[in-house]
């Protein structure tokens, strides 16, 4: 047992002495520097009193030894008072009285270690393994080093050094055992004090059980047998009744060791380098770790890797499969016989107990039984000593302790190297689209990469998208689960409940992704209702069927998506769901049109573009659902129409033109909706460059809304036809219209249109000459822009002065509002906006004999144009343009073309960032 002394309470001395490592001395209000090593000395041995005298004779001993001194009692005198001296301040606290000298000093961590071993022998006697760790651990934090360790060489320190030493280690094998108890891993410390006193015959026992504890029964018992070997032959002894217990319990054990029951793995594993290394450490210590993750992503596979390695290594690794058991099996027998235990009996864990401490256990398949494995594992944690627990499943187990590592697809590069190891064919393009058409899961691309026995790449990513029906067929040995997609999704399908079985299937209607109130309005109805749905996508995501980001967005891997649109036809929910999720979508397009044309602030420009992106997926699939198996066409016009000025920015044009033409084939033709998807139709086709034809559908759109009376709608045509004719240098036919449309948005409460009118009229005024009427109205349409915090006509504004001060020969001026503008379009990634300032610093560049930046500029301004298919439509602009692009390439001669390749390697942002940052 620790001894203990009677002490004062830490803190009462005037100065605090630590010497647990080199000595320090302080008083309450800092560190005190006391050079001479005699003076440390004499501090630390009447510290040692504890503020009682110690006697001269003793101190000239301890201080110097038994060799005989002229005048000891004076040199003692003289080094009290160089003590004295070195206190300063504190100086009093050193006392000369008849029994000797004394020092109101208390060794301080001395103090704490000694309180600490009385509460070891007080938590022994109660049997409380946590409170002795702690206590232990608390001791072992005050040593700094070795005791006294600037102080050899004086006689009692020597002896004092030997006794805190002994003292030392006695915790450490107090902390050591009180770890294994608790089932800590104590190991590596254990392993570090053997190799400093590998005969000691405790701490050899405790590593010997750290050991077992890790499942290494086999290095357990070879190190106690070399431990009696070594005992023989250097001391002649034997070891003593503990440590040949302890031997003869391992044998026992061994005796009883674990079935092997790793299930086969004939391939190499493929990736999850990074996910590895972490698993291994989490396993290599007792924990409980799942690995939660969707059907087919390879948990199992992983699983067993991370086993494997842990029997490498010499760990008893056990295996339980649970696909084969149903809700109420008794798990406990199961295990028992998957480790060749005795499961029979009232209590088939009691043997099953007795070997596992230090094993690895994974139990595999576990999300149909989660409450009983839930209990087993915790069972089992509370029971078994350094047991580390490692679960698959697609549903956490959510117990105390519980590691839960979400298993994803794999990586885009690990993807296509084990789609490679498996066909043995090179990597490719067409390879990596395989692999993203799976969503990158192991068993779908092992199953695709099967297939190349019978199918070229070529014709493998050709008809990877009838996923279900392709990935059929896997190894004979790999179980049911994993012998198709399929099987693999209809394992997890059968798990839910039938009204999470509905809310799959719906969801599934989603092509990016939804929102809660997304998915309230188009799944939920009398069979699932509204308030229910919250609760269900919570539960797929649970069983990692969806996903969830952290704003709230839903998420489904689209191979499931097309398990779920299966069963949705299968039901015969198809339609109605279809119908619901189209509705939506244009209900999404509606409020782009109205916020991006009435309301189009910075920040809402930013936002609306950002959500339009999420939920541009879902607005695609509304539209080909429409025009083919929905054969609603006409609903395509309501998604399309309102974000022709989307389509722009997404380089769609060329698309969203066809969507129009398919969609107007069944509109009334003389329905105000047909008027809006004609005039929709014109700005695509005149974005796109072909402005005869947009001006023909203008003309149409504009009859129609002449004839059904839409003021607003009459506005937004001619708004349009303006354009049109000025792309075409009509400028005469543009001024009736813009004069037209000036007039109506006097009268009429839209600041967006308003600011429009006064553009195009101010556009018809610079082609005809009249350039300072058309400035004023740039600065009016500006003006009424910028007082709604219009981002989008604030560019166009800003660019059209820009372009104005520039025809004017203001180079300085016309450069600083074009990099105005380009700063509010890349702030708002408004494209078109950047390509149009860039064009116009092209051209300022060149008529201030800039010609390379000016090469840049220009090519950056085509590259992009070419990317959205969208060429520049006024006529005066095209001609300025012409002009200098001739200009800069005759300057520049082969250079240009050099300039040009380069910057085609730049994206736009990169582009705009270094004139923006250039100025």
């Amino acid at each position: 047992m620790l001894g203990v002394r009677a002490t004062k309470q830490v803190g009462e001395a005037l100065l605090g002495v630590r010497l647990l490592g080199a000595v320090e001395i302080a008083t309450r209000s800092g560190l005190l520097r006391v050079q001479q090593p005699l003076a440390r000395a004499l501090a630390v041995r009447l510290a040692l009193g504890r503020g009682a005298a110690v006697a001269d004779e003793i101190l000239i001993r301890d201080l110097w030894g038994d060799i005989g001194n002229a005048r000891p009692t004076a040199r003692l005198r003289v080094l009290a008072s160089r003590l004295r001296g070195a206190l300063g301040d504190d100086g009093q606290a050193l006392r000369r009285t008849p029994a000797g000298f004394s020092l109101d000093a208390a060794p301080v961590d001395l103090d704490l270690v000694e309180q600490s071993v009385g509460s070891i022998d007080a938590a022994r006697r109660a049997g409380d393994q946590a409170a002795v760790f702690d206590a232990a651990a608390v001791a072992l934090e005050q040593w700094r080093g070795e005791a006294l360790a600037d102080l050899r060489g004086i006689p009692f320190v020597a002896a004092e050094q030997l006794r805190l030493e002994s003292l030392q280690l006695e915790l450490e094998i107090a902390h050591g055992e009180a770890g294994l108890a608790l089932g800590k891993d104590v190991g590596p410390d254990l392993e570090r004090l053997v190799s400093l006193h590998p005969l000691h015959e405790r701490l050899v026992g405790l590593s010997a059980r750290a050991l077992a504890n890790r499942g290494m029964r086999a290095e357990a018992t070879a190190r106690l047998a070399h431990l009696r070997t070594t005992l023989a032959e250097q001391l002649g002894i034997d070891p003593g009744p503990e440590t040949l217990a302890l031997e003869a319990k391992l044998h026992e054990q061994a005796d009883r060791a674990i079935r092997s029951s790793l299930p086969p793995q004939t391939k190499s594993f493929v990736g999850r380098q990074d996910e590895q290394l972490s698993l291994r450490a989490l396993v290599s210590r007792p924990s409980v770790v799942t690995l939660r993750g969707g059907p087919g992503v390879g948990k199992t596979r992983l699983a067993r890797e991370i086993a494997e390695s842990a029997h490498r290594e010499g760990r008893t690794v056990a295996w339980l499969d649970l696909a084969p058991l149903q809700p109420g099996d008794n798990l406990p027998a199961a295990l028992a016989a998957a480790i060749g235990t005795d499961g029979g009996g009232p209590n088939p864990l009691a043997s099953t107990i007795e070997v596992l401490p230090g094993a690895l256990l994974v139990v595999d398949n576990a999300e149909h039984l989660i409450e009983d494995t839930a209990v087993l594992v915790d069972g089992l944690q509370a029971a078994t000593l350094g047991l580390t627990v490692l679960v698959t499943s697609q549903r956490a187990l959510r117990i105390g302790g519980e590691h839960v590592h979400r298993v994803g697809p794999l990586s885009a590069e690990a993807a296509v190297e084990l789609f490679c190891a498996r066909s043995g064919l090179p990597p490719s393009s067409r390879v990596d689209a395989i692999c993203t058409a799976v969503d990158r899961f192991p068993l779908a691309i092992e199953l695709a990469a099967g297939l190349t026995r019978i199918l070229s790449v070529d014709q493998l990513a050709d008809r990877i998208d009838d996923r279900l029906r392709l990935l059929i067929r896997g190894l004979r040995d790999s179980g049911a689960r994993h012998s198709s997609l399929r099987a693999a999704l209809d394992w997890s399908h059968e798990l839910l409940a039938p009204k999470a079985r509905i809310a799959l299937r719906r969801v599934s209607v989603f092509a990016g992704g939804c929102t809660l109130a997304a998915a309230e309005k188009v799944i939920a109805d009398d069979r699932l209702a509204v308030e229910e749905v919250g609760g269900l996508l919570n539960e797929l995501v649970d069983r990692s069927l969806l996903t969830v980001d952290s704003t709230g967005r839903y998420g489904v891997l689209q191979s499931i998506r097309d398990y779920g649109l299966e069963r949705l036809r299968a039901v015969g929910e198809e339609d109605v769901i279809r119908r619901r999720h189209v509705a939506w979508c244009t209900e999404v397009a509606a409020a782009g049109e109205q916020y991006g044309r009435l309301h189009f602030t910075h920040d809402l420009q930013r936002d609306l573009y950002s959500h339009l992106n999420l939920e541009e997926p879902n607005l695609l699939s509304a539209v080909d659902w429409c025009l083919s198996t929905g054969a609603e066409p006409a609903l395509v016009n309501e998604i399309v129409a309102p974000l022709s000025w989307y389509w722009g920015y997404r380089g769609m044009l060329a698309e969203a033109a066809g969507w129009l033409r398919d969609s107007l084939t069944a509109v009334p033709a003389d329905s105000v909706q047909y008027g809006a998807g004609l005039n929709a139709l014109a700005i695509v086709t005149r974005k796109l460059g072909r402005f005869a034809e947009a001006r023909e559908l203008g003309l149409q759109a504009l009859a129609i809304m002449r004839r059904t009376g839409q003021a607003r709608g009459t506005i937004q045509v001619l708004q349009s036809l303006t354009l049109a004719y000025l792309a075409l240098d009509e400028v005469y036919q543009a001024l009736v219209c813009a004069n037209e449309v000036e007039v109506w948005t006097r009268t009429v409460d839209f600041p967006v249109l308003r600011g429009a009118g006064l553009n195009c009229l101010g556009l018809c005024l610079r082609m005809i000459g009249h350039a300072d009427d058309a400035v004023k109205l740039f600065e009016e349409a500006l003006a009424c822009w910028d007082a709604i915090h219009d981002g989008h006509g604030y560019v166009i504004a800003k660019g059209n002065l820009g372009i104005s001060a520039y025809q004017a020969g203001e180079l300085d001026r016309a450069r600083s509002l074009e990099l105005d503008a380009l700063e509010v379009a890349r702030d708002i990634t408004y494209t078109v906006g950047q390509l149009d300032s860039l064009e116009t610093l092209g051209c300022i560049e060149a008529a201030a004999g800039r010609y390379e930046i000016a090469a840049e500029l220009l090519a950056a301004a085509m590259h992009g144009r070419q990317l959205i298919v969208e060429p520049v439509a006024i006529a005066d602009e095209i001609m300025d343009l012409a002009a200098t692009d001739e200009f800069v390439r005759a300057e520049l001669g082969p250079r240009f073309d050099e300039i040009a390749a380069a910057t085609r390697r730049l994206t736009l942002d990169e582009v705009v960032r270094e004139v923006l940052t250039r100025g």
